[in-house]
């Protein structure tokens, strides 16, 4: 065997284990107010199940009200204890002595504990994120309805024009995919916002607690029964992270649009200059930074929740440390998609468009001519597939003799028709320039979801009910969350004033 100097590295192992608890603790700090309302309820829960006396019920309370209005920094963090917890309980103590404060722990596990703080947190901040993309929504409908006649390409086949759309067809696209996820998130909800409380370590408690009281006094709209279950699932972060990627991921689709437009060849719109950094070489740039920010967020979201699943891979059925890092980044996840979408309403509400640009880059793009072409078959009686063969050959000739969309007329259209299907076709210049006019091209697509600006505005109009319906559920859910913290703090006070 030989001899190794561990002096360099003597307390290393010591200084990573007390980094991971700070980090530990930290992030339950977040969460204290929740951890609060989880002992006031289950406190008021065992008095009321006559397991502990009212007058250490109003100790226990009244001890923890004042600690509320003291912080978690005023805590006394001691080596060894590695959560808030356990260092609430033991300033408890102090505060009381064990006895007393020894029993707010009764029946309880910090399984059951952390499991329902989390879900509570997690919810709350599900009702942050809805609200952000309420303000999205509405800010969507505002400038489809600005831009429900201002002309624009359609993409397809990675930036390949397609054909005439408005801005506003395109807001209201991304509304409805958007619309999509709000919807998605308010069905996790249900699931998210289940009491853990009674499951204790893995197997309930001997003592005669009431699982339904405390998820009344929490606020839950029922609680998980199985309590294996209950205390190691963790499907309430999955799920919500897993809408949270696919709401970032549409955001991603969006602003590959805005790039696209904000290229110079391009110029439908550009970012407002708080939305842009600059160059320290090149004086012309205007970088669209916030917009690779956006970028980078979606790219980031994936990450996380990949290790979300990851990290828990053939986990057994049980509690440990590993879930407690899986919800932190929901945690992370939720905060940085909020932020997302306050950017990204922001620089929507901001555009800079240039709805002549947009009219032009449209006529140049050629995409009008799938009109010319059902006008073929309309006015010509030829099949859609002649038709089709008759104008692919006249884009042809177009781009390689340098011809515009506005200089093709019935000779050109009679030229192609004879090289494509050796055809004679005689077809009137004022059925080619309404064929390929892009706003009367706009105006002919009026079938329902269509981009005519009467089909725009019925989306318009649909999407102000919708967002009206999802904010009414949204602030149900707000109101349901604030009027049980409002009761539990006031039965926690009432208890607590008579000792």
């Amino acid at each position: 065997m030989k001899e190794i100097d561990y002096s360099k590295y003597e307390g290393l192992d010591t200084v990573i284990l007390d980094k991971h608890a700070a980090d530990t603790i930290a992030e339950d700090c977040h969460a204290f107010q929740c951890q609060l309302e989880n002992h006031f309820a289950h406190t008021i829960m065992l008095m009321e199940q006559n397991i502990i006396s009212r007058e250490d019920a109003g100790k226990i309370l009244k001890a923890l009200l004042r600690l509320k209005e003291l912080g978690p920094e005023q805590i006394p963090f001691r080596p060894g204890l590695t959560d808030l917890y356990s260092n609430i309980e033991e300033w408890l103590i102090d505060e009381l002595g064990i006895e007393t404060g020894g029993k707010m722990h009764t029946g309880r596990s910090r399984n059951d504990m952390n499991s329902s703080v989390e879900r509570v947190y997690t919810r709350r901040l599900l009702l942050e994120d809805m609200e952000a993309m309420l303000l999205f929504l509405k800010t969507l409908l505002n400038k489809a309805e600005e831009h429900k006649e201002t002309v624009i390409p359609g993409y397809t086949h990675h930036s390949q024009q397609a054909q005439p759309v408005t801005l506003g067809h395109f807001y209201t696209s991304v509304f409805q995919a958007f619309t999509r996820d709000f919807e998605r998130l308010l069905d996790a909800y249900k699931r998210v916002n289940l009491s853990t409380m009674g499951g204790a370590a893995i197997a309930t408690t001997s003592f005669p607690i009431s699982r339904e009281r405390t998820a009344e006094l929490l606020g839950f709209d029922d609680y998980l029964v199985n309590s294996m279950d209950a205390t190691a699932t963790l499907d309430f972060a999955y799920e919500p992270a897993a809408v949270l990627a696919i709401f970032i991921n549409n955001v991603g689709r969006m602003i590959e649009s805005l790039l696209l437009w904000n290229l110079n060849e391009v110029g439908i719109s550009q970012l407002a200059l708080k939305y842009c950094s600059y160059s320290t070489i090149m004086p012309q740039k205007r970088n669209p930074v916030s917009l690779e920010t956006l970028r980078y967020s979606g790219e980031w979201t994936y990450g996380a929740l990949q290790t979300m699943f990851t990290c828990m891979k053939a986990y057994p059925q049980g509690n440990g440390r590993e879930p407690g890092f899986v919800a932190s980044l929901f945690y992370e996840i939720s905060e940085k998609i909020k932020e997302s979408i306050y950017l990204l309403e922001g620089i929507v509400r901001t555009l800079e468009v240039d709805k002549e640009r947009g009219l032009e880059v449209t006529k140049c793009g050629f995409c009008t001519v799938t009109d010319l072409a059902d006008e073929m078959v309309k006015s010509q009686g030829l099949s859609f597939s002649a038709a089709k063969k008759i104008v692919g050959r006249l884009v042809t000739i177009a781009h390689a003799e340098n011809i515009s969309v506005d200089e093709v007329d019935s000779s050109l259209v009679a030229r192609a028709a004879r090289e494509a299907l050796n055809i004679e076709l005689n077809m009137d210049n004022d059925l080619i320039r309404h064929a390929l006019d892009p706003r009367e091209n706009v105006s002919r697509r009026d079938l329902p979801g269509g981009p005519s600006p009467h089909r725009v505005q019925d989306m318009i109009d649909n999407g102000w009910r919708k967002v009206a319906e999802l904010e009414a559920l949204w602030q149900e859910k707000v109101r349901a969350d604030q009027a049980a913290t409002q009761k539990l703090m006031e039965m926690a006070a009432s208890i607590a004033a008579e000792v």
